[in-house]
């Protein structure tokens, strides 16, 4: 009697999910992240005002100054003549960097798989000398992790960044 208890439960749980969820309207609203598309231009190395650091990275000592890398974006770049009260001296736009080194008054920093070699003579005046690209970046920045994201549609250019925002059923997670 037990069996025929237990076939009976599982006829009836086998019944129940095979329902038809196809006529079912749901759409999931779901925190995540759109990316925003740039071009080459975008990726243009240039020295800017100073501007509060978010999301330090790398801090590297040169001479008398002191370089805080601005995760993903670029690195500040402080008078370090008083170590008791740094001075922001301004922003060195440099999307996708994640490290640097510098000597001889060059800074050897990575842009998105590019390392890019900048004249820091003078950080007012900051120029590329040269890009070295060590490997492909087809999409352009990752995801946040751990995440849900707006798939990225490579017609559309490379990602420069994200925005977050209310997606409808998205099928793209970001997992590290």
């Amino acid at each position: 009697m037990r069996w025929q208890n237990f076939s009976l439960y599982c006829l009836i749980l086998a019944c129940l999910a095979c329902t038809d969820r196809e006529n079912e309207k749901t759409d999931l609203i779901q925190e995540g992240f759109r990316p925003v598309y740039g071009t080459l231009e975008d990726f243009k190395v240039s020295f800017f005002t100073p501007r509060e650091v978010k999301n330090p990275g790398k801090i590297y000592l040169y001479k008398d100054y002191l370089l805080i890398n601005e995760k993903q974006k670029g690195i500040h770049v402080f008078d370090n003549l008083n170590p008791e009260q740094p001075v922001n001296l301004g922003f060195i736009s440099l999307l996708g960097n994640t490290d640097m080194a510098i000597r001889n008054d060059v800074l050897y920093a990575d842009s998105y798989g590019n390392l890019v070699a900048l004249d820091a003579s003078d950080f007012a005046s900051i120029s590329e000398k040269s890009r070295l690209p060590l490997q492909e970046w087809y999409l352009g920045v990752p995801a946040p992790a751990g995440f849900y994201f707006e798939c990225i549609d490579p017609e559309k250019g490379k990602v420069i960044a994200w925005t977050k925002s209310q997606l409808k059923n998205p099928s793209c997670y970001a997992i590290n």
